[in-house]
């Protein structure tokens, strides 16, 4: 079989099931089968190929066609120019995250600039630890911790940090904040906030527990009702909170801050141009 003929065997295997990019998906999953880019893939439509990536890739269509994501089956997804492991113990790092990364860079910047000394950075609910460890790598001078509540989550947050940074960062299980040590300059947290009744028709998000990852109460505001006064209480003076959030959360969760005694507050929208970040700073 060459090339072209396994990749419109894909394509057809993959139009039954979920896939909205059939032919991107197949072509990614041939290339990992056969330990290529799939640049060199697309590049050589004719080449035969040995049985045994026909073997690798058939297993692979065969998950993506059952609802596992790309990302999940190739163990990586790209964010911020970085790869990052997954499984399906963790939620795939989306597009849309990066802007809670550039928020939380830019809080860094000026909590740096104003003061001498590390910025001490932690990121709550961090899931791959994609959020911290990318503000880490970039900002190599802070000071980074994690947490979650997922013991596999932690896990797989520690073998990224020894992946992006070449080390590992204190990680602590544990609800949000709640057995977390230590006082911070910046808190991020991108925490499951979609409404309960809404999971079910998300269960083919790839992920093992959508409860755990997804659910954030009948309003989708549970868990930033409980957050927002827990980081109020361990922030520094001038120091913030940045958290990820669905779309029309903006003016709800800002009116937590508020009332948790944040002085300042903000909604930064992704590039979609949906609302995806709140801000607040503590006096």
């Amino acid at each position: 079989m060459t090339v072209r003929e396994a990749l419109s065997e894909g394509v057809t295997v993959l139009r039954r099931g979920i896939s909205g990019s059939p032919f991107l998906d197949a072509s990614l999953l041939l290339a990992a089968a056969a330990g290529v880019d799939s640049t060199s893939i697309l590049s050589d439509h004719l080449r035969d190929l040995d049985p045994a990536w026909l073997g690798a890739y058939r297993d692979s269509l065969a998950r993506r066609a059952s609802g596992e994501s790309v990302a999940v089956i190739l163990g990586r997804k790209e964010f911020y120019g970085r790869d990052f492991l997954v499984t399906r113990d963790v939620l795939v790092p989306r597009p849309d995250t990066e802007t809670l990364v550039a928020e939380g860079l830019r809080e860094i910047d000026r909590i740096g600039a104003s003061r001498p000394g590390a910025v001490r950075v932690h990121d709550a609910c961090t899931g791959s630890g994609c959020v911290g460890l990318t503000l880490a790598a970039e900002r190599p001078g802070c000071e980074l911790s994690l947490s979650d509540l997922s013991p596999a989550a932690i896990g797989v947050a520690r073998r990224n940090a020894e992946l992006i940074l070449g080390r590992s960062v204190p990680v602590f299980p544990g609800d949000l904040l709640s057995d977390v040590t230590g006082t911070f300059d910046l808190v991020t947290a991108n925490p499951p906030y979609v409404a309960s009744a809404l999971i079910p028709s998300l269960a083919a998000c790839g992920v093992r527990d959508p409860y755990l990852a997804l659910d954030g109460g009948a309003d989708g505001l549970g868990l930033f009702r409980r957050l927002v006064p827990q980081a109020a209480g361990r922030l520094a003076p001038g120091g913030a909170l940045v958290v990820e959030i669905g779309e029309e959360q903006g003016a709800a969760v800002s009116g937590l801050m508020k009332a948790s005694g944040f002085s300042e507050t903000s909604i930064w929208n992704d590039l979609a141009g949906s609302e995806r970040v709140v801000l607040g700073r503590m006096p």
